[in-house]
């Protein structure tokens, strides 16, 4: 092979390994950008949950379907981090 068609071939070899670390950077931003989109969604949520659950402890809910919703709100809050 001559030195011009290596040159091609090592040309090549940059051209491909550059738009591979391209497509694997453009992928790891795209995780990190959506885990701060769910982020911020389970942080407005915590508004509305906090409230419920507070109300479901100051009066405890008497019958059973009220009993298990209250229980999920209060999951709902551990699962989103809320305060």
């Amino acid at each position: 092979m001559t030195q011009r068609g290596w040159q091609f071939l090592v040309g090549l070899l940059v051209a491909a390994l550059t738009l591979v670390g391209l497509a694997l950077y453009t992928a790891s931003r795209a995780d990190v950008a959506a885990e701060q989109a769910r982020e911020e969604s389970d942080r407005r949520w915590c508004g509305v949950v906090v409230a419920l659950d507070q109300a479901y402890q100051e009066s405890p809910p008497q019958t059973p379907a009220g009993r298990q919703i209250a229980t999920s709100i209060a999951e709902l809050r551990r699962d989103f981090h809320c305060p």
